[in-house]
């Protein structure tokens, strides 16, 4: 097999979307597609009627059946653990799956990547690339095979999807500015600072007021105000932030959205905006702030409200951009092994 012909998966799973980013090593830019973070392992009969998502599969790790890609939340994993669960090894399945769907079943490399908070633990990144690397049966007689894995901190992602963009930012602006990259997801708002071209640790990390924070104040907020309602379901506000809807169904009616999020984000963000602002002090004026990730409409405007001199780079593609320049480091780290 030639180098340009090797196979390049960049895998974001997340806690409400799976993004996969695929292609050759010769190709300009990936396939890219998203896909709910949804599974559960109950039997079909046990589950509540619904009308079953075209991207469904069914797999099984561990030998035990799971299936992905459903319409509804279902199992759900919330913690720090979760690259460590049952779920997320089925949702990595059902990501090998749609990878390798009318391609080769081997991958020469997976790129990846976990919170920065977790990410900067290089005990837990060699436990998923463990994890990952190897041949793994998928579902009864598929096998995918993956050669090598390599795990980077969420936000690194976003910045090489930028990187890789025509026109969005320049050398000059790597070499001498200093870099905020935000990327606001469901459990946690990750953000990654550069200097000069060099990844600041000391300067990046993550914070858990994130959209699962806001979902939960809109949910206090209506049982509040419409008792009579009773409970909300945070699956339904999900499912409307995820598909971009404007209302959501609470079985008595639409809910404005919007009016909602006006309320409740502002203290949220800001404590957020304090925390950015408290841990890139040290490093000077952030010239340019780099935005991206599923949650990212959330944050934008007080961010910049409080970084009124920096240039705002939005990724053109925000929900995947962090598996989008996981696939571009992986075709760079295939070079570099090369040479």
């Amino acid at each position: 097999m030639t180098q340009d012909s090797k196979f390049i998966v960049g895998l974001d799973i997340g806690y409400s979307n799976v993004k996969i980013a695929c292609g050759s090593a010769q190709s300009f830019e990936p396939s890219v597609s998203v896909y709910p973070a949804y599974a559960t392992a109950e039997p079909e009969t046990d589950v509540a009627l619904t009308k079953k998502s075209d991207d469904e599969l069914k797999v099984y790790p561990y030998g035990n059946e799971w299936r992905v890609f459903t319409n509804r939340v279902g199992h759900r994993e919330l913690h720090e653990k979760y690259h460590t669960s049952e779920m997320y090894m089925a949702l990595f399945y059902g990501s090998l799956i749609k990878a390798t769907n009318g391609r080769s079943n081997i991958i020469d490399v997976l790129v990846t990547g976990l919170p920065v908070r977790i990410a900067n633990s290089d005990d837990e990144r060699q436990q998923l690339c463990k994890l990952f690397t190897g041949t793994h049966e998928v579902a009864p007689g598929k096998f995918v095979t993956v050669k090598e894995v390599v795990v980077l901190s969420q936000g690194v992602g976003i910045m090489n999807d930028v990187l890789n963009r025509e026109g969005l930012i320049s050398d000059d602006d790597i070499e001498f500015s200093n870099i905020l990259v935000i990327d606001p997801g469901y459990f946690s708002m990750d953000y990654v600072t550069f200097s000069r071209g060099d990844r600041k640790r000391e300067f990046s990390g993550s914070s858990l007021n994130a959209t699962s924070v806001i979902i939960d104040e809109i949910i206090r907020t209506l049982e509040d105000e419409f008792p009579e309602e009773g409970t909300q379901e945070a699956e339904r506000i999900e499912t409307a932030f995820r598909r971009g809807d404007k209302t959501f169904n609470n079985g008595f009616r639409n809910v404005e959205i919007q009016p909602l999020v006006d309320k409740i984000t502002p203290r949220i963000v800001g404590t957020v905006v304090a925390e950015l602002l408290k841990r890139t002090r040290s490093i000077g004026p952030v010239h340019i702030i780099i935005s991206a990730g599923g949650g990212a409409r959330f944050y934008d405007q007080s961010i910049r409200d409080a970084f009124k001199n920096a240039r705002v780079i939005q990724s053109p593609n925000a929900v995947a951009s962090n598996a989008i320049g996981y696939w571009h480091y992986g075709v760079e780290e295939l070079n570099n092994n090369e040479q």
